[in-house]
């Protein structure tokens, strides 16, 4: 067997697969053929709603033909960076005794990437709306259509039908995110055992098996009933070996020991199938499994906190669990995902906040900010201090450069911490003007009232942006609010600015927390600088933690409703 380390020798797929699109894998085939033009073959079968060219890679001389596709749903791209790696293994060390295993025992034929226009959108289902994997019977798609004749055709005796599944569901009731997941697709409602699901059962047994050590806890038997719309059902009925393999989370926010996972389950599938080790395996090992959990994973769960919401609510204690809407080497982009009782389900992270108070993050004026003069370390440091997770700056339409480098900011994924802007005007011109809408259409939050000329006041009025007053604007800042009134307060100056979404401890709210510590005796009646605080998270990530500032950039650049694409 090929072993764990010498993976990253052969990895030629993306850091982050979810940005694998239908002209790489094109470009990393062709590398992939030049390594060995005689040994890869590739044909077209056909093209994909949009005209994209869907092909069939072919590698090995052995009698056992196996039929392997990925992304027939176009946003699971787990086993499409897998396969490429496990081609680019078979070409680059025919000569391992893995790879000349495997190479002399089945003829490998791949569809990598089967619902193209799906993946460039990065979308479940393809062009016309429809999700292919349930097109087996009508074959209403041209890329259902595409993979029942190669089915037809190639006559496989084997086929792995290759699947992401969601990266927070768990193994059974562990409250451990399920990383590797296999199913026997059933023939029928009865779920009847016959010679060839006894064999995909066998074939499971040993894939699972190979990876269990390298995700303790972590590999489950998938939950699914019959489905007679759906390809791995159909492929079984045709008396071909079919198991269906589902990529799944990681223990971590990074994802990518998942590829290298999930590389090895189908190097050991296939050479099992090479061998024909899997004929002496226990089908009984597959059933043993663990079904997937009803419950997902939260990215990070806060457990028994008490909740100060900025929504005029009384406080009340609470589980508030978070999940990103990115995920890479670092989740970003953290969304309140649920509130109350979750203690049947775990999170990534995990946080006792039975002696914490959360409320939302403070958002705070400072006019010396502006997009050539961005918070630095000291400055992050005071504000993380004091709660801080969004800072408004200015931009004064006296310096012109100020909104070209603001343009330029738009273009940065992550920030230090959460940054906005306001204009300040206080001549009026038609250059003047100009600029205006031109920060107006970039995204600014708003105009400080101050000084502002009447033309442009009725500029705003048509494109409804805000103007408000440094009093205002400086209301969060009052240095001995309590709690309560710092939360109600950073609600309503969210409010104001029309940052929708974010401001107050609700679902579907960016997750810019604050934990403290409160006195007993007072209570959320402390003021903020009495607190004790623990921790600013922004954006699901944890930004200050007792004291510390951490080497991170949680932050985003806030823009309106008004900014362009």
């Amino acid at each position: 067997m090929l072993p764990w380390q010498d993976y990253l020798r052969y990895r030629v797929s993306p850091l982050l697969p979810n940005e694998l699109r239908h002209g790489e894998v094109v470009r990393i085939v062709e590398s992939l053929r030049a390594i060995r033009p005689d040994a890869l073959q590739v044909s077209c079968l056909g093209e994909s709603v949009e005209g994209r060219e869907i092909s069939l890679l072919t590698l090995g001389s052995g009698s056992r033909k196996v039929l392997a596709w990925s992304q027939m749903h176009g946003d699971e791209p787990t086993h499409t960076a897998a396969l490429l790696d496990l081609i680019n293994f078979l070409q680059r060390a025919p000569e391992h005794p893995t790879a000349e295993s495997i190479l002399a025992g089945c003829t490998l034929h791949m569809i990598v990437m089967l619902n193209p226009d799906g993946a460039e959108a990065f979308t479940r289902r393809n062009a016309q709306h429809i999700d292919v994997n349930r097109d087996a019977l009508h074959l209403q798609t041209p890329e259902g259509r595409i993979l029942r004749d190669a089915v037809n055709s190639l006559r496989p005796g084997y086929a792995l039908n290759l699947h992401n599944q969601r990266p927070r569901t768990t193994v059974g009731q562990s409250q451990q995110v399920a990383s590797f997941s296999v199913l026997v697709p059933p023939i029928d409602e009865a779920q009847s055992v016959t010679d060839v699901t006894r064999r995909a059962k066998q074939l499971a047994s040993c894939v699972a098996r190979a990876v269990a050590d390298r995700c303790p806890g972590q590999v489950s038997r998938y939950k699914a009933d019959y489905m007679p719309r759906c390809f791995g059902e159909w492929v079984q009925q045709q008396g071909v070996v079919t198991v269906t393999i589902e990529a799944g989370g990681w223990s971590s926010v990074d994802a990518g020991p998942l590829v290298q996972l999930h590389f090895f389950g189908l190097v050991a599938g296939l050479e099992s199938i090479a061998t024909e080790e899997l004929l002496e395996a226990d089908p009984g090992e597959y059933d043993a499994l663990p079904e997937t959990g009803e419950h997902d994973l939260f990215d990070s769960l806060l457990r028994n906190v008490l909740v100060l919401s900025g929504l005029k609510h009384q406080p009340f204690r609470t589980d508030l669990s978070v999940n990103f809407r990115q995920i890479g080497s670092t989740g970003r982009e953290g969304a309140i995902v649920d509130l109350g009782d979750l203690h049947v389900t775990n999170g990534k992270t995990l946080i006792d906040g039975s002696e914490l108070t959360c409320l939302p993050g403070r958002i705070v004026w400072r006019p010396e900010v502006s997009p050539s003069r961005l918070p630095d370390w000291k400055q992050r440091e005071r504000m993380f201090g004091i709660g801080v997770t969004t800072v408004l700056g200015q931009i004064d339409l006296a310096e012109p450069e100020e909104i070209e480098v603001f343009a330029e900011l738009r273009k940065q994924e992550s920030l230090p911490i959460n940054v906005g802007f306001l204009i300040r005007l206080n001549q009026w011109s038609d250059e003047m003007r100009d600029q205006l809408l031109y920060a107006v259409s970039l995204g600014v939050l708003g105009v400080v009232d101050e000084d502002l000329p009447t033309e442009a006041r009725h500029y705003l009025q048509w494109f409804g942006v805000a103007a408000v007053s440094e009093a205002v604007l400086r209301a969060n800042d009052a240095e001995f609010a309590t709690l309560q009134q710092c939360a109600e307060q950073t609600r309503m100056s969210a409010q104001r600015l029309g940052l929708v979404g974010r401001g107050a401890i609700r679902l579907g709210a960016a997750a810019d927390l604050v934990l403290v510590k409160c006195p007993p005796t007072a209570g959320t009646n402390t003021a903020f600088r009495e607190s004790n605080l623990q921790q600013v998270v922004v954006g699901g990530n944890v930004a200050f933690d007792r004291g510390k500032l951490l080497d991170s950039l949680p932050g985003v650049l806030l823009t309106s409703r008004l900014a362009r694409s």
